[in-house]
């Protein structure tokens, strides 16, 4: 896999990760979210959509593209979780108790991410070069 297709695969998931994880202050269709479940039920649908994109990438593009697109995903959440949330405290995941909780779940999940798309993709330049 080109060079070029690894960046695109890669700005495509960050892309797609900041768009729809950073909408916090948009009321799509009249919407409000205030409670917990409320919260809860908008993240789980952000990460629906996001498995749906990461099946998308898997079902109809390269095995590296879908790497590409499993590292940005895990890079940015880990990267924005720490830096953005937690050390300049621009903003949370939710505004309830359990951003916190959340917020070191997508850390951690970030991380394996990282980490499964690397040694996949590594894993797979052996095997073109061979």
């Amino acid at each position: 896999m080109t060079v070029i297709s690894r960046l695109a695969s890669f700005l495509i998931g960050i892309f797609v990760m900041d768009f729809w994880f950073h909408q916090g202050q948009v009321h799509a269709f009249g919407f409000t979210v205030d409670t917990f479940w409320e919260r809860i039920g908008a993240l789980g649908f952000a990460g629906v959509v996001t498995l749906a994109v990461f099946w998308a990438s898997w079902a109809f593009f390269s095995r590296s593209f879908f790497h590409g697109v499993i590292f940005a995903a895990g890079f940015f959440a880990t990267v924005d979780m720490v830096l953005i949330h937690w050390i300049f405290g621009l903003h949370r995941i939710t505004y309830g108790w359990e951003a916190i909780y959340i917020e070191i779940f997508l850390v951690i999940l970030g991380v394996v991410m990282v980490v499964f798309a690397l040694r996949n993709e590594r894993g797979g330049m052996r095997d073109e070069a061979v």
